[in-house]
């Protein structure tokens, strides 16, 4: 008994070191910082936001064909041929009009490419000719001034959004993609 003695107090302590050195062992889960839902739920769609009646008249940029109806709840939404998202959520758009129409709300939406040439965007329509119709702005380089007049950086990225309420005011802008979860914030907006 005397002889393995040693080797036991041996033993021990190297496993006292070992266990010293060694990481701990990994937690069987992951701590997750969960986000509180916020307060307003138009903070997370809009970049710029208007209470209702307080913001500008939602006026379309200039456009190289005759200007569609305004006035009222109005979506105004500027996108390019070469942009991925603001082509992918067009189809989306058009659905979220048609069942806010079905739940009464009577909504203008206004795509406007800022294209360079009208070539460009009349190619583009052949090529896809399920999208919506759109216009055009007639001069390109007025892009940055009106998005900076809807409050938006002149570089502020496309798609860029604009919602009035009925009363025609600016009441939400916004630059990037809309998703499926922001209908129900969008219809607050233009009612």
């Amino acid at each position: 008994m005397k002889t393995i003695a040693p080797f036991v107090v041996l033993a021990l302590a190297g496993c006292n070191e070992s266990a010293k050195s060694a990481p701990p062992p990994a937690s069987r889960f992951e701590a997750v910082s969960a986000k509180a839902p916020a307060a307003d739920p138009l903070a997370e769609l809009c970049d710029v936001k208007f209470e209702a009646g307080q913001g500008p008249v939602l006026a379309l940029p200039a456009l190289d064909s005759a200007a569609p109806e305004v006035g009222g709840s109005q979506w105004l939404n500027l996108w390019a041929t070469w942009c991925k998202p603001c082509v992918e959520e067009m189809p989306m758009i058009e659905k979220f009009r048609t069942e806010l129409a079905t739940k009464g709300t009577t909504l203008r939406v206004h795509f406007v490419s800022v294209d360079a040439t009208p070539e460009l965007v009349a190619g583009f329509r052949t090529q896809h000719p399920g999208l919506p119709a759109t216009s055009r702005v007639a001069d390109p380089a007025a892009v940055a001034p009106y998005i900076q007049a809807l409050g938006l950086d002149a570089g502020a990225g496309l798609p860029v959004h604009a919602f009035s309420g009925s009363d025609g005011k600016v009441r939400c802008v916004r630059s990037g993609a809309v998703a499926e979860t922001d209908l129900e914030a969008i219809a607050t907006l233009v009612k």
